[in-house]
């Protein structure tokens, strides 16, 4: 899984760097937020712009994220219109705040 993070004070700024977020990736992906629990600020934006494909795997990583990081706001950033549909779709998007830019989630912080 290739991925960048960004700390901003309160806000970790996680960049997927992949096309695809499915049931390879899933596994990887929630390993890697087990081991930065207690490490993320006040506030996780997942930075999924590069993402053209989620499947049920990689949404079902995200959701188990929010349930994880309890009393951490998470947000994500520019989701392909794919990965925006599925979020409508689950209705995840009434949980996870979505923003057009890094800079607009993480001044919500501000």
């Amino acid at each position: 899984m290739q991925y960048d993070i960004i700390d901003h004070s309160e806000c970790t700024v996680l960049q997927l760097k992949e096309e695809r977020f499915d049931a390879k990736l899933a596994p990887q992906f929630r390993d890697e937020m087990n081991q930065m629990q207690g490490k993320v600020g006040g506030h996780l934006v997942l930075d999924l712009s590069l993402v053209r494909f989620m499947d049920s795997s990689g949404l079902g990583a995200v959701m188990g994220v929010y349930k994880m990081l309890q009393g951490t706001k998470i947000s994500v950033v520019n989701p392909q219109r794919p990965v925006r549909e599925l979020l409508k779709l689950t209705r995840m998007d009434k949980l996870i705040t979505s923003y057009d830019s890094v800079e607009d989630a993480v001044a919500t912080n501000a």
